[in-house]
């Protein structure tokens, strides 16, 4: 599944991270490590399958693990309608 950025989201990389903006709501999200690499692959346009077999391949963690934390985080920021579902 494909997902885009939210025109709302605006997103800052800071030491160790990210904070991530909902411009709307002006709510605040912090993003780790983990959170910010998913995130400039979502800018990069991959698949979530992609981005799970490129995190397995930068950090320490099996590829269900890595499915498992990608499937989570991007349902959390959907849910925050930081991201969307592309379409088609």
């Amino acid at each position: 599944m494909r997902y885009t950025i939210s025109p709302d989201a605006a997103f800052a990389a800071v030491e160790d991270g990210a904070v991530v903006l909902h411009m709307g709501t002006k709510r605040y999200y912090s993003l780790n490590e983990t959170g910010t690499f998913v995130w400039r692959r979502l800018e990069d346009g991959l698949e979530e399958a992609d981005i799970a077999a490129q995190m397995v391949g930068e950090y320490d963690v099996g590829s269900d693990e890595a499915e498992i934390a990608v499937a989570g985080l991007l349902g959390e920021l959907v849910e925050e309608n930081l991201i969307c579902i592309a379409e088609s």
